[in-house]
């Protein structure tokens, strides 16, 4: 996700700054991967690259 903040950031002139989040609830969630896709998903349609690169 820091990323593809970057990335739209860096189109858009602004600058992304990253923060520490482990004082959210969900911290210990992220930090294991709990909200990506499992190796088995089946990933469609566009990256956030090629959608990035298509906007105006």
């Amino acid at each position: 996700m820091a990323e593809a903040a970057t990335l739209l950031g860096a189109r858009r002139g602004i600058k992304v700054v990253g923060v520490d989040g482990s004082g959210l609830p969900d911290a210990e969630t992220a930090a294991r991967g709990g909200f990506l896709p499992s190796p088995h998903a089946k990933l469609a349609g566009l990256t956030f690259q090629e959608w990035l690169d298509a906007q105006p």
